[in-house]
């Protein structure tokens, strides 16, 4: 018996219309890149020279006012203390909002809200945070009034992201679960989460870098300077707030070069979370 021929696969060639679309958009896409390394080259050109292990390990006294080590070691945890608040709460909210509760009234109004949060500057919520917190309550300008702030920051955020991310997945997949027996819970516990699990680290991640950058709020909170030692009471100056304070209001003779090395530095720590969570969400895909 003789194998039926086999004929190679026909190739289909783009349009012109759709050759010309890529090479425009190979092109906006190489523009973008160069654009965005005309900022970082000359950025790291700068600040090269500053970034010792004496710049990024010991306090600014040991360093004549230079070192960063209290400002990267604030910047970890406020982040990091400020995601275990605001993440668990905000996951909790979408599962709610998701999962349960689709047709109450009150749906449109929380829509509405959340958005209204999202829009929010910043600094108004480190102003508010400064009128209850600091005013009001008598905390100090410190690391717990920035984590407040942080907080604050990140839950609307945390609660949008959370919520696309578990409408991601398909309500087949919910009815099918219902359809073998298991509860609601037991659905969400063991379908829908461990499912969503991957594309909720990645987010994380992209909230994490984003609270790094934040300084409108932590200028009026957790302060321009650092305490002795680490404390939640101590004042907590994070790298991007001493980036903001170097360049508009150093003194120092080398400030623009402690800006850069500190922008560097703010730079690397952004891309080691986006690059770990991305890791971290395809181990958590493949297992």
């Amino acid at each position: 018996m003789t194998k039926p021929p086999l004929y190679p696969p026909k190739v289909l060639k783009p349009t012109r219309q759709g050759r010309t679309w890529h090479t425009l958009l190979t092109i906006m896409g190489a523009m973008a890149i160069g654009f965005l390394l005309l900022v970082i080259i000359p950025l790291i050109v700068q600040g090269a020279p500053r970034l010792t292990p004496q710049f990024l390990f010991l306090r600014p006294q040991e360093l004549g006012g230079g070192g960063i080590a209290p400002e990267v070691i604030n910047t970890l945890a406020m982040v990091g203390i400020s995601q275990g608040i605001s993440l668990p709460l905000a996951l909790l909210i979408a599962i709610y909002r998701v999962e349960y509760d689709h047709y109450s009234p009150l749906i449109r109004w929380f829509d509405q809200g959340l958005q209204i949060l999202l829009s929010l500057p910043t600094i108004v919520i480190g102003l508010i945070v400064v009128d209850v917190a600091i005013v009001h309550w008598h905390w100090p300008v410190s690391v717990q009034s920035g984590i407040v702030a942080l907080t604050l920051i990140n839950w609307p955020f945390a609660i949008s992201v959370l919520i696309t991310v578990l409408r991601r997945i398909p309500g087949s997949w919910r009815e099918g679960s219902w359809a073998l027996g298991a509860s609601r819970w037991q659905t969400i516990w063991y379908l829908i989460l461990p499912v969503a699990l991957a594309d909720m680290i990645e987010q994380v991640g992209l909230a994490v870098a984003r609270l790094m950058g934040e300084t409108a709020a932590l200028i009026y909170t957790a302060g321009l300077n650092v305490g002795t030692h680490f404390a939640l009471s101590a004042p907590g100056e994070t790298l991007a707030v001493h980036l903001w304070y170097v360049r508009t209001e150093g003194l120092m003779p080398d400030a623009g070069q402690e800006a850069a090395a500190t922008g560097v530095v703010l730079l690397v720590v952004v891309f080691v979370v986006l690059w770990a969570s991305q890791k971290l969400a395809q181990w958590v895909k493949g297992l």
